[in-house]
């Protein structure tokens, strides 16, 4: 296959690839100060950007230097925003090229890889030379010492060269690279640069090509400057690690970290991009939930001094548990999910922009207080599984699945239809008096053998379930899917308002609690949600009925477009 050569400057310097840079500069950052004033006066600043770099006097502006302790102390190097668009410019060029180059298993800073495809790689790789988990198994875990300080300038030119032909795209990456000045003479490039770690690629993907096709080796991933190999063999990992350094030290003027750098039994455990990670389960890092705490105290003091809406700490908080959740962590997720309505009380006039990350965020909460063996049980249901072959698969009794059963139709997580017969329902609702009847009662009323105690625990726990006092947002769904959807459902614009209503009326009220019939006369007398005329706001519309309709207005559209 013919190498592509990158030989685009003019196109580089176009007002279109300069526009398209700003516009990814600016993502996430549309409120900044920087953003606003360069943003005021754009198609002026942009012309000036292009008239520099087509005159090659484009020189970048000193870089913002600042010490992070998170909790490793990090010197990171901060970009005038003008020159972050120039950054922007060139990866919009070169980036595509060059990622063809990179092997698959790379997953630093590239577009659909990340860190959780990373570990997914992993548990994928371990997999296999484990034997699913029957072998014996090593992991080389290494990482490269002072990496972003000890990258050689003219090493990665002649990378770079090997694939840029236009030198005037060379002279303005060589313009960048001069700009960050550090303790060693044309070495060195500056963290949380967009080209820094563009280069951190390029630069060790000839490390990953010598990986895979001189030594080739399989089972290797690399994320920015750590990397890892998974053999069943120690001596050989000692062997390709003795061969990696020759080579770093060689061919790209880098050493491998003595420290950081250890052959490793897996089933001690093994850390990773955040998790420790063991044969049959993986854990978040203390150093990660540490760090994350320390971003929660924050996020709770700038939302109690109204810098930060409640939104946007949804987002952070879904983030981080979505994150969390790849590893074995459902009581701290669950936890964790709980306490947010404490943290972060309501306000009142709560901005909504996002109504789907509420209500899903609302789901949440809701489903964080039924029990993780009782969410299994409910999983398996879903699977079209019965209550014998679950009890099989969970090895468990059956009574017990009952309980979960008895527990998850109270609280509205499984319709009671889905496990039982109509008939029985109906045999069963009849000898039922109150809810705190007795189970054998009922059953010496019911007199039919077939029904057992099990299935009247379930009928009496929905009863239960009604006549229970709920959260405001378990009712405000049930309203939205059984009377919003069925009354306006050729109205899409007005449900979404709706919902936008709903959410701030949710968020606050979070702890509000009803009973069916108080939530609609709460919703019908003292809020003003619904714009439907009194009359059809209070009537109920059957899914029967319903789905009438629905086919009675396929019908017309349909004879409609005939005609």
């Amino acid at each position: 296959m013919k190498q592509k050569i990158i030989n685009d400057y003019e196109e580089l310097c176009s007002y279109e690839n300069l526009f398209f840079a700003f516009q990814r500069a600016k993502k996430g950052k549309t409120l900044k100060d920087y953003v606003i004033n360069f943003e005021k006066n754009l198609e002026e600043n942009l012309k000036k950007l292009r008239i520099e770099l087509l005159m090659q006097t484009y020189k970048p502006r000193p870089l913002k230097t600042f010490i992070l302790h998170d909790p490793k102390t990090r010197k990171i190097s901060k970009s005038d925003f003008r020159d972050r668009v120039i950054h922007h410019t060139i990866c919009n060029i070169i980036e595509y090229v060059f990622d063809k180059k990179f092997i698959s298993d790379s997953f630093a800073n590239r577009l659909r890889k990340g860190s959780i495809n990373a570990i997914k790689r992993f548990d994928y790789f371990k997999r296999k030379v484990s034997r699913n988990n029957t072998r014996k198994t090593f992991i080389l875990k290494a990482d490269i010492k002072k990496y972003f300080e000890n990258v050689k300038h003219e090493i990665l030119i002649n990378i770079l060269e090997k694939t840029i032909e236009d030198k005037r795209i060379i002279w303005l990456i060589k313009i960048i690279l001069k700009n960050y000045k550090s303790k060693k003479q044309n070495k060195g490039m500056p963290l949380g640069n967009l080209t820094s770690q563009f280069f951190a690629n390029v630069y060790l993907n000839e490390l990953d090509q010598f990986v895979k096709h001189n030594l080739r080796i399989k089972y290797y991933i690399r994320y920015v400057d750590d990397f890892v190999i998974i053999h069943n063999s120690n001596k050989k990992l000692k062997f390709y690690k003795e061969k990696i350094n020759n080579f770093l030290e060689t061919k790209l003027d880098l050493e491998l970290h003595p420290n950081k750098t250890k052959i490793l039994k897996l089933e001690k455990g093994i850390s990773f991009l955040g998790f420790r990670i063991f044969y049959h389960h993986k854990l978040l890092s203390k150093k990660n939930i540490k760090k994350f705490e320390r971003n929660l105290k924050q996020l709770q003091q700038e939302y109690n001094n109204e810098k930060i809406d409640r939104e946007k700490i949804i987002e952070k908080i879904d983030g981080w548990i979505t994150y969390a959740k790849n590893a074995n962590t459902h009581k701290y997720c669950k936890n964790l999910t709980n306490k947010i309505n404490i943290l972060f009380s309501s306000k009142e006039n709560i901005k909504i922009s996002s109504v789907k990350k509420h209500e899903n965020f609302n789901k949440k909460v809701n489903l964080s207080k039924i029990e993780f063996t009782q969410q299994k049980t409910l999983q398996l249901i879903n699977k079209g599984l019965n209550i014998k072959q679950i009890a099989n698969k969970r090895n468990i009794k059956e009574n017990t699945i009952w309980d979960h059963i008895a527990n998850l139709v109270e609280h509205h997580q499984l319709p009671l239809k889905r496990v039982m017969k109509t008939n029985k329902i109906r045999k069963i609702l009849n000898q039922i008096n109150s809810p705190n009847d007795k189970l054998k009662d009922i059953k010496n009323r019911i007199n039919d053998d077939s029904i057992s105690y099990n299935e009247i625990q379930v009928v009496l726990a929905n009863i239960k379930g009604k006549l229970k006092k709920k959260n405001i947002s378990h009712f405000v769904e049930w309203y939205q899917r059984t009377n919003c959807f069925r009354k306006c459902y050729n109205n899409k614009e007005q449900r979404k308002e709706c919902r936008i209503k709903f959410q701030q009326l949710i968020a606050n009220g979070l702890n509000l609690e009803f009973t069916k019939s108080e939530f609609l006369e709460f919703i019908n007398n003292q809020v003003n949600i619904c714009q439907l005329p009194e009359k059809n706001k209070k009537k109920f519309i059957l899914w029967k009925e319903f789905k009438q309709t629905i086919k009675i207005n396929q019908y017309y559209k349909l004879t409609k477009h005939r005609k």
